[in-house]
């Protein structure tokens, strides 16, 4: 999955959807989780395939405090795209207020792979 671009051989990109599993130590307020999805604006998942309308960006469980991510990048490969849902993850619960040990991340999981 090469194609011949101007400085050599590029790898061509796919777009995943992945879901970034997490856990918060401190409660999410209704601010803070307006502040998590502006951030995560742009990689929200809609463009790859059939997305279910009630799956949601961001799903919580306040009672395990649990939390899930579903994001979408473009990438050469999984593990690429893991990586950069990973940080965008991370990136966005630091703009929400939580400090990376406040609301660990766990490996993300990929759950759409669109080829193009």
């Amino acid at each position: 999955m090469f194609r011949r671009g101007s400085s050599g051989y590029t790898p061509d990109m796919s777009k995943f959807v992945l879901t970034v599993p997490g856990t918060f130590k401190h409660p999410l307020q209704e601010q803070a989780r307006a502040r998590l999805l502006a951030a995560l604006q742009g990689v929200d998942p809609d463009e790859v395939g059939t997305v279910p309308e009630t799956l949601d960006l961001l799903s919580v469980d306040p009672d395990a405090s649990t939390f899930a991510l579903r994001l979408e990048v473009d990438a050469a490969d999984r593990n690429a795209a893991g990586d950069q849902a990973q940080a965008a993850a991370r990136s966005a619960l630091r703009a929400a207020g939580y400090a990376d040990q406040d609301a660990p991340v766990g490996l993300p999981v990929v759950t759409a792979i669109d080829v193009g």
